[in-house]
C-alpha cells in the first residue's frame, strides 16, 4: 500500500479552526516555538482565525455531493480502503496551466478541479471491480494503475468482472481535451498470468519499476520484480495492437525496488521543499511525501525527530505554489517566487477522521478526507479551501 494510505491509517490529532501565519523561510527551525513530542504540528504554531472559507463534500456510489460537516454525511459500510469509493491520488499537470487540477477516485472515476469548478467523468467498464491508484502525468494526461486485491477484492475470480475487461488493464490514461478513459498498458502487455496483479510502481520518466505479487493455493504469496521501458511514447500505446517489439524488459530485485519506495532523508529533500517545512521543530517526526511537479512517481522524505509518533504529510509543487498538507490538517503553502511561507490549520475532523492528498487549482486547494478504522474506510470526501479568503485575511 503506498504512503498515501499509510497516513490515512494513522489517526489524526485534533485541530481546531482555518487559521494563518506567516513564517520566514530563513527561520531556524527551532523559532516556531516548543511543544511536547507527541504534541501536532498544528498546536506547535500560533495561528490566526479567519472567516469561514471552504466547503465540504462526499463522495456517494455514483456521484459527490455538498454536505455542511463530514460527520453529517449519510452514513456508509465500512469497506477495504482498496474497495470503496474514495479519493485514491491527486495532481497538476506538469509545466501546464496551473488553473486545474486532477484527482483519481476509486471505484467511480477522475474529478477535474478548477478554481470554481469540479466535474466528476466515470466509465464503469474501467473503474467496476477494481482498484485505481498512483496518478503520474504522461504527456501531459493523468495516467493510473488498476489491480484486483486477492485478499480483500470478492470478485477477483468473477468470471462476469473477467469478462468486462478481457485485456486486463494495467495501465489507464485520462485524455483531459476528449474527457475519456482510454488503456494503455494490460498485463498480457507486461508478461503476467491471470493470478498476478502490480503490487505497486515507481515512474522515474523514462523506467516502469513494477513489483508483481501472486497467490497461491495455501496463502502463499510470490513477489516478483522487473523494469520495462516503452520504445514508444507511452500514450500512443494500445493493449490491442500493442507489439512484443515495443517494450524492453530486464529483470529487478526486492533490494532495488524498494531503494526506489523507500523514505529518504529528509536532509536530501528538495531545497524548496526544506524551506516550505523549515518552521517545523526538530523534535518533531515526520514523513512527506512529495510531488516534485514532473508527474514522476513520488518521492518519500524521513525526518527522524525525538517524537514517537511520525507525522505524515503530501506534498507538491506546481507553477504557483509549493505546498505540504499533514493528515492533522496543518497545512503550508509557498507562492513560487515568494521568500515567505504561509501556515494554516484545515477545520477540525472528529476523531477517527483524517486529511489525505490534495491538489491546488489556481487559488483553491482540494483536500482528500477520510472515516477509517484500520484498514477499512466508510464515509469519504473532499474538501475545497479558498486560498486568497485566507491570504487576504493575514496580516
Amino acid at each position: 500500500m503506498g504512503m498515501f494510505k499509510s497516513s490515512f491509517l494513522r489517526k489524526s490529532l485534533f485541530v481546531f479552526c482555518i487559521g494563518t501565519i506567516f513564517v520566514s523561510c530563513a527561520k531556524k527551525n527551532g523559532d516556531a516555538g516548543t511543544s511536547s513530542t507527541e504534541q501536532s504540528l498544528g498546536d506547535a504554531l500560533e495561528l490566526k482565525a479567519v472567516q469561514k472559507n471552504h466547503q465540504w463534500y462526499y463522495f456517494t456510489e455514483n456521484s459527490f455531493e455538498k454536505c455542511e460537516l463530514p460527520q453529517n454525511s449519510p452514513e456508509t459500510s465500512e469497506l477495504p480502503w482498496t474497495e470503496t469509493v474514495r479519493l485514491a491520488s491527486a495532481g497538476t499537470v506538469p509545466h501546464g496551466d496551473s488553473s486545474t487540477a486532477y484527482a483519481l477516485v476509486n471505484r467511480l472515476g477522475m474529478l477535474t478541479f478548477t478554481e470554481d469548478k469540479i466535474d466528476l467523468h466515470t466509465d464503469a467498464s474501467i473503474f467496476s471491480g477494481v482498484t485505481a491508484d498512483s496518478i503520474v502525468f504522461c504527456e501531459g494526461n493523468p495516467v493510473f494503475y488498476l489491480y484486483r486485491s486477492s485478499f480483500f477484492n470478492t470478485d477477483f475470480e468473477d468470471s462476469i468482472s473477467n469478462a468486462v475487461q478481457p485485456s486486463r488493464p494495467f495501465l489507464v490514461e485520462y485524455d483531459t481535451r476528449a474527457k475519456i478513459f482510454y488503456p494503455l498498458v494490460s498485463y498480457g502487455n507486461l508478461g503476467l498470468d491471470d493470478e498476478q496483479q502490480i503490487s505497486g510502481f515507481f515512474w522515474d520518466g523514462k523506467t516502469w519499476s513494477c513489483s508483481a505479487k501472486k497467490s497461491e493455493v495455501g496463502k502463499r504469496v510470490e513477489f516478483t520484480y522487473f523494469d520495462w521501458e516503452s520504445k514508444v511514447p507511452i500514450t500512443e500505446l494500445t493493449p490491442a495492437i500493442s507489439k512484443q517489439s515495443d517494450f524492453s524488459f530486464r529483470q529487478s530485485s526486492e533490494e532495488n525496488y524498494r531503494l526506489l519506495n523507500m523514505p529518504k532523508f529528509f536532509n536530501s529533500a528538495p531545497q524548496s521543499l526544506r524551506d516550505l517545512v523549515a518552521s517545523i521543530p526538530s523534535e518533531f517526526t515526520f514523513n512527506i511525501t512529495w510531488k516534485n511537479g514532473s508527474g514522476t512517481s513520488p518521492v518519500q522524505y524521513y525526518q527522524q525527530g525525538s517524537s514517537t509518533v511520525p507525522q505524515y504529510a503530501n506534498a507538491g509543487a506546481n507553477e504557483k505554489y509549493v505546498t505540504a498538507v499533514f493528515a492533522d490538517g496543518t497545512t503550508y503553502i509557498k507562492p513560487v517566487g515568494s521568500d515567505d511561507v504561509m501556515a494554516f490549520r484545515l477545520p477540525l475532523l472528529p476523531a477517527g477522521y483524517v486529511y489525505g492528498d490534495f491538489a491546488v487549482a489556481g487559488n483553491t486547494l482540494y483536500v482528500a478526507w477520510e472515516q477509517t478504522n484500520f484498514y477499512k474506510t466508510s464515509r469519504a470526501g473532499f474538501l475545497s479551501v479558498n486560498l486568497s479568503a485566507i491570504i487576504g485575511s493575514a496580516d
